[in-house]
């Protein structure tokens, strides 16, 4: 019970600072380490002081002057920062995979290489991926496989941070996205 008390509040908290657009609490805090870390396991090559920078002033600054910035890097950090806006304007709602498809949406939609290589942003994957050794869903499999997954997430009485976890882990093994799966 304290647990569920704690993560309401958290949660409240969350939505003020995201209402109010105040950038100096949990609110902020979150955007910035989900952004910077979420990016970094993509090989994003900005640094945590450039995410922040990017989040709370919209500029991006060089340590080095003959550093060279990817534009794939910014795009998917501002993505990255559109994404979680709108995950905060839909908390409330039970997932779906309209919601899922619009999370992905939100952050792909401005990464200019993702269009160029035909990507389906927001929508499930057109082509077939892998994922390192691991093989994922086919296109055709997608929707029938979310479709599942969601079912089963929300036929749980109580959601735990195991359940989320498992959640993820089948997410990822289906990787429905041709990109930004994670």
């Amino acid at each position: 019970m304290e647990n569920e008390t704690y993560m309401k509040r958290l949660k409240d908290r969350l939505q003020i600072e995201f209402k109010k657009q105040d950038r100096s609490g949990v609110y902020g805090f979150t955007q910035r380490s989900m952004a910077y870390n979420s990016n970094r396991i993509e090989g994003s090559t900005l640094t945590e002081k450039q995410t922040a920078s990017m989040f709370e002033t919209g500029t991006l600054y060089a340590d080095d002057p003959d550093m060279i910035f990817r534009t794939k890097d910014i795009e998917e950090m501002n993505g990255h920062f559109k994404m979680f806006n709108y995950v905060m304007k839909c908390m409330k709602d039970p997932l779906s995979e309209d919601i899922i498809k619009n999370m992905h949406k939100n952050l792909k939609e401005g990464v200019f290489e993702d269009r160029a290589n035909g990507y389906a942003i927001g929508e499930w994957k057109k082509r077939a991926n892998r994922v390192s050794d691991i093989q994922t869903a086919l296109p055709q499999e997608v929707p029938e496989k979310i479709h599942q997954l969601l079912e089963k997430y929300h036929n749980t009485e109580k959601i735990t941070l195991y359940d989320i976890a498992k959640f993820y882990a089948q997410f990822e093994n289906i990787h429905p996205f041709q990109d930004g799966n994670g």
